[in-house]
């Protein structure tokens, strides 16, 4: 190679391999990836790049030869343009373009371009250019021919489009929104997390910089007369569309950005609207499937959420499923089947081809769920979190948590904070709360409970924010009451007036709730903060921080008393005053039981089921989802349930 290329050309060969092969970024279980640097890419096209056939639509006003010139120093490359702009080409080679329109040059539709390259550029790509809109720089071609071969490991990626900036907007690609039925530019929202830069899978594209495989043009099943009389960007998406038919996805490589003068409009109809939006999700016997994916099914508040709701759902007659990555679990009663998966590609492989509604449950099963969705189902994203509350000092986890949340989702989550975070990225939700289980936490007859005791949640976590009530507890020095703890974690504070249970099952803590003076919870951030909603259930007054999840059922000097984040001063002064106010702890009592008689189970599963029966209904009409379900509202004075760790 030396003597072929010379040593300056070989020089500069060896240094791209050397880029292209550099770690970067960060690539994350469920695929997503920021590891398609600029660099990577300019370095991989040195060595494996393709030859591109580049259709201009249009006469640019531009420079196009000096822009075609720029194209050709990186690419080999082949231009059909109309007979005004070959009139502009200047001195470049005519072999280097053809005319549309004129003598061999195809028309500019896309089943004529189709033909045209598998008579005269047969294994060619293509990449194409609305010449209305700024002519885009070739490093983006690179980026987009790149992300187009590597992105996805299994090759599934036949379609790349970048993000449009106008300016003063920047959409990272299309939406299409399940409530309005409509498409719509993902437009960096009020709060941008930075999750524009992610790429993401995309249902539809417009013509303006969009890029595609020979592999994919060759194998995508599109006649002619699915085009026919058709404007170009409608044509493109009636390709992406039938190319997802056949598993050949269309990727939004983001971080790859083109300069718009306006956004293209993009339209739902037809056949495409239909693709989008008719869903059958019933079994030949009428029962609405439900599948839910968990990357787990240890022991967690979450994932008992997601067991809770799956058990009640088949009691009401659905048919339901768990598919995960781990196998059964042994610390819940769980009275449906699970299908275990080593990977979310194996998992991705089978429930794409599954006609039902298939629930995300955490942010990197959503993916997951969304490309199984594409042709066969509804994807359902049940938010329990806002997630990027686990990744505090990780901005490219927050962006990717962000970019998860989509308008193809039918989205479903439990406390009003929530739905206020989601509504800040764009992103509608129904809001319908979790519940606990009146069988497992209640009042027991008979029991004791003692005046001198505190009980917590004994776990380490950053969000529980554990040291403040430790430390509340310390500063009340030799008054301070025997303190409770429940958990994994039982080294987590030593001290002869702890009493820790590891592990307790739902029996065990119950009656926890019942022995304990008052319970304590002191946590930065709770998704809804099940623990509080159980100990009101079991009589226990409680103490608890703003802990945003909580808000919709705890109410201060009501059903709860409430102290400020990180203030174990007050936190000592409310356990004080409360362990010596016995009416005051009977009032909590009170109302703290009739707000859990809100929560119980079999009351939030019976609106959880009507969400899914609505949404089965709807989709098999190809309606929209343009409200929250009948059934999924609250009352004003009703609140959420938690999703997360909670207990072990």
């Amino acid at each position: 190679m030396l003597l072929e290329l010379g040593p300056r050309r070989y020089v500069r060969h060896r240094k791209a391999v050397v880029a292209s092969r550099r770690p970067a970024g960060v690539t994350f279980g469920n695929g997503v990836t920021t590891a398609l640097t600029p660099e990577r890419a300019a370095g991989w096209l040195t060595v494996d790049g393709h030859a591109v056939v580049v259709l201009i639509d249009g006469d640019p006003q531009e420079d196009a030869a000096a822009w075609a010139r720029r194209v050709d120093e990186r690419f080999a490359v082949h231009f059909l343009v109309s007979a005004s702009t070959a009139e502009r080409l200047g001195d470049l080679p005519s072999r280097l373009y053809s005319v549309t329109g004129q003598g061999d040059g195809p028309e500019v539709e896309l089943a004529s371009v189709r033909s045209w390259m598998h008579q005269w550029r047969r294994r060619w790509d293509l990449f194409v250019v609305d010449a209305s809109q700024p002519l885009p720089d070739p490093d983006v071609i690179v980026q987009l021919q790149h992300a187009a071969y590597v992105y996805h490991d299994g090759g599934e990626v036949g379609f790349v489009t970048p993000a449009y900036s106008t300016g003063h907007a920047l959409a990272a690609g299309y939406d299409i929104d399940r409530r309005q039925g409509r498409v719509v530019p993902a437009v960096t929202p009020l709060r941008d997390y930075g999750q524009a830069a992610v790429p993401r899978y995309v249902l539809t594209a417009a013509r303006h910089a969009f890029y595609a495989t020979s592999d994919a043009l060759d194998r995508v099943d599109l006649a002619e007369r699915s085009v026919a009389d058709a404007d170009f960007d409608t044509q493109i998406a009636r390709l992406v569309r039938h190319g997802w038919a056949g598993n050949i996805r269309t990727l939004c490589f983001s971080s790859a950005v083109v300069r718009v003068h306006e956004l293209p409009a993009l339209r739902l109809a037809g056949e495409q609207r239909r693709w989008a939006l008719d869903r059958l999700v019933r079994t030949a016997g009428g029962a609405t499937r439900v599948v839910f994916v968990l990357n787990a099914t240890s022991i967690s508040g979450g994932i008992r959420a997601v067991f809770e709701i799956a058990n009640g759902l088949a009691e009401r007659g659905f048919e339901v499923e768990i598919w995960s990555l781990e196998g059964e679990p042994t610390w819940f009663d769980l009275h449906v089947p699970v299908r275990t998966y080593t990977t979310y590609e194996d998992l991705l492989l089978s429930l794409r081809n599954v006609d039902a509604i298939k629930v995300a449950t955490w942010w990197e099963t959503a993916q997951v769920v969304w490309l199984a969705s594409v042709n066969h189902g509804i994807p359902v994203y049940l938010i329990q979190e806002f997630e990027t509350w686990f990744y505090p000092n990780d901005a490219v986890a927050q962006a990717a948590v962000v970019s998860s949340y989509r308008r193809e989702f039918a989205s479903l989550t439990e406390a009003s904070y929530q739905v206020e975070e989601l509504a800040e990225i764009g992103i509608e939700a129904t809001l319908i709360p979790h519940g606990f289980d009146p069988k497992a936490f209640h009042v027991l007859p008979d029991w004791t409970r003692r005046d001198d005791a505190v009980l917590a949640l004994g776990r380490s976590f950053f969000q529980k924010n554990f040291a403040m009530t430790e430390r509340a507890w310390r500063a009340l020095g030799e008054e301070r009451p025997t303190l409770m703890l429940f958990g994994t974690e039982p080294g987590i504070l030593v001290d002869e007036r702890v009493e820790y249970s590891e592990r307790p099952r739902d029996a065990q803590v119950n009656e926890l709730y019942n022995s304990a003076t008052i319970f304590v919870q002191t946590s930065r951030h709770e998704g809804f903060c099940l623990p509080v909603l159980e100990a009101m259930a079991a009589g226990c007054p409680v103490i608890t921080t703003d802990s945003h999840g909580n808000r919709d059922f705890c109410r201060d000097g009501e059903n709860s008393v409430f102290v400020a984040q990180d203030d174990a001063a007050g936190l000592a002064a409310a356990i004080r005053g409360l362990m010596n106010d016995p009416a005051e702890r009977d009032r909590l009592r009170e109302n703290g039981l009739r707000t859990a008689a809100q929560y119980a189970w079999p009351v939030v599963l019976d609106r959880v089921a009507a969400f899914y029966s609505d949404l089965a209904l709807s989709a098999s009409q190809a309606d929209a989802v343009a409200e929250p379900v009948v059934g999924a509202r609250r009352p004003a004075t009703e609140a959420p349930v938690e999703p997360a760790d909670d207990r072990p």
